[in-house]
């Protein structure tokens, strides 16, 4: 926890909000498990990572013309035709979406030949083939996107989402 709201008060800043920041304890699990099969030689692995939710930015951007200047009474001085004005802070924090859980997996044969050995594998990276999402649109333009009604690119709206599965195919010669 930083406290800095004393310190901005006493040297004049106009904006005393994020003074007092408080950083959450945020948690981020992974794990490698690797067993190579007696008798067979084929190599199994998994990669397990669980990771927090995303910690989302919310701007609302207004038009300066039809919200601030009726208002104030006035344009602000320096505005353009429209204003962002950061909503969330260190007290109010957004987080969007659950743990995002991944499983990566690899199966390879073990060929060994004289002092040399090879690997013929193959790569499962997302096995489970999940598909949360990465980014979010965090802007509201004018308050229009508080309706209730669902917008392709509006508020909230997932803007990219996790690699999906992939397999990968290799040879790898170890001498």
């Amino acid at each position: 926890m930083v406290n800095t709201c004393a310190s901005v008060q006493k040297y004049g800043t106009t904006n005393p909000r994020d003074c007092n920041n408080v950083e959450d304890w945020l948690t981020t699990a992974r794990g490698l498990v690797s067993y190579t099969i007696p008798k067979v030689d084929v190599l199994v692995s998994a990669t397990v990572r669980s990771t927090p939710p995303l910690q989302q930015t919310v701007t609302w951007q207004v038009n300066t013309a039809q919200v601030i200047t009726p208002i104030l009474g006035h344009a602000p001085f320096g505005s353009t035709a429209t204003t962002n004005i950061t909503v969330t802070d260190s007290d109010h924090k957004l987080y969007m979406g659950g743990r995002r859980n991944t499983v990566d997996m690899r199966f390879a044969k073990v060929i060994r030949f004289s002092s040399r050995r090879a690997d013929i594998g193959v790569d499962l990276n997302n096995a489970f083939n999940t598909n949360y999402p990465t980014a979010y649109n965090g802007t509201i333009i004018n308050g229009t996107d508080l309706a209730n009604t669902p917008r392709v690119n509006g508020f909230l709206a997932p803007t990219a989402i996790y690699n999906p599965r992939f397999v990968r195919f290799n040879f790898t010669l170890n001498f």
